[in-house]
């Protein structure tokens, strides 16, 4: 090595170094690899997602990868992600392809399982696997030895399924708590940087937002930080205790919509509905911080002409309403989560790989134990050995 080189490698400050943590989770929990399963994996093909497939090679190889459209859905994630494990890796580029390469692959992985006699590990964001196994392959769900879920949407679309195999998340974990503050972060960080592309700035003006869960109160306070006049809305009043007693205005239904410059959608549902819509001000953003496009009436905003004011924002042009004006609402990355904008900066990845290791645990639960069908949350002890590892590794660094 370069004397010079080697200088600069040690005058690296530790927290420049990141800790290999997924591998060593694997290390840790002692996995190996199970002769009686099969694995899929549906998700976001982010750099993060890629450590831990690699993480679990030789003990979890997973027969397909199929990516999630609206984050993953480009020739780049493509050619990137198949240069490193082939053709087993699906990038489809909008939902309709999305649910027919699910399907395609669904029944490709159950013939494999009768060939076998194996039974098959799901892991998913979102929900969308849970939905389409009890719409389409009744027939095969003996097959399914359980899925691994990582967000509440695909928690809460679970528990409107009558589930005829358990599911198995992290979604009210503690540590995805730590990480949806973050992600509230990241989401305000974005939005900050629209704004200023635009010209101007989030300072000073007037934001809603509807959710007062762990990612809505992020973003609230993140606004804040950012000298936004934040309010929160949510129909739940515990929550909306929570947020008085930190100094946010909140209130369970909507008020003084017509003031706002900044609108976001953090509920998990549908939240800025078309009667949500037609009250807010000229030249009001609005934006998702959801984990799928379902918290805004984009039907509604389609009805109108439109056209693209930033390569992020679609300007919606309402003319003589409500008040005989003309009126513009400027909508973000289509609907979909704001921070899943190309270069929107992102959580950091120690961070997010926590969650993944929560993931890694809850798979080795399905493969080691049976569940029955339902819902089945991380165990604490589950959560601890992914915690302390990680406390373990920062403080060697």
């Amino acid at each position: 090595m370069h004397p010079l080189t080697d200088m600069a490698l040690q005058a690296t400050p530790a927290y420049a170094r990141r800790a290999e943590f997924l591998p060593a989770l694997v290390s840790r929990l002692d996995l190996a690899e199970s002769e009686a399963h099969r694995y899929l994996l549906v998700a976001h093909l982010f750099d993060d997602t890629r450590r831990m497939v690699d993480a679990l090679k030789g003990v979890m190889d997973f027969d397909a990868i199929i990516g999630i459209p609206y984050s993953s859905g480009s020739d780049a994630t493509r050619t990137k992600w198949q240069a490193a494990y082939g053709d087993k890796v699906h990038c489809p580029k909008s939902e309709d392809d999305f649910r027919k390469v699910l399907t395609t692959v669904l029944k490709s992985c159950f013939l494999a399982c009768r060939n076998s006699g194996q039974k098959l590990v799901i892991q998913e964001v979102g929900g969308y696997v849970v939905e389409l196994l009890h719409e389409d392959f009744a027939d095969d769900l003996h097959l399914v030895e359980g899925v691994v879920e990582i967000t509440k949407q695909g928690v809460w679309r679970a528990n409107q399924t009558r589930l005829r195999v358990p599911v198995l998340h992290c979604a009210d974990s503690e540590l995805k708590r730590l990480e949806a503050a973050r992600c509230g972060e990241t989401i305000a960080r974005c939005l900050d940087g629209l704004m200023r592309d635009l010209g101007n700035s989030l300072a000073g003006r007037h934001a809603t937002v509807f959710g007062a869960g762990w990612i809505g109160f992020g973003v609230a306070k993140a606004l804040r930080r950012l000298d936004v006049i934040a309010s929160l809305v949510d129909p739940d009043p515990l929550k909306i205790a929570e947020a008085r007693l930190a100094g946010f205005p909140a209130t369970m239904t909507p008020d003084d919509l017509d003031r706002c410059d900044l609108v976001v959608g953090a509920s998990g549902r549908l939240s800025v509905t078309a009667d949500v819509l037609r009250q807010l001000r000229h030249g009001c953003i609005v934006a998702s911080a959801s984990s799928r496009r379902i918290e805004i009436d984009v039907a509604h905003l389609e009805t109108v002409p439109s056209h693209d004011i930033h390569p992020s924002i679609r300007a919606f042009q309402f003319a003589g309403a409500p008040a005989g004006k003309d009126r513009q609402i400027c909508l973000v990355n289509n609907g979909y989560p704001a921070n899943f904008i190309p270069g929107s900066g992102s959580v950091a990845d120690e961070i997010v790989e926590l969650i993944l290791g929560e993931l890694i645990v809850l798979m080795s639960d399905l493969t080691t134990y049976t569940y029955e069908p339902g819902i089945h949350r991380l165990d604490p002890e589950g959560e601890a050995a992914c915690t302390k590892l990680w406390i373990e590794q920062r403080d060697a660094m």
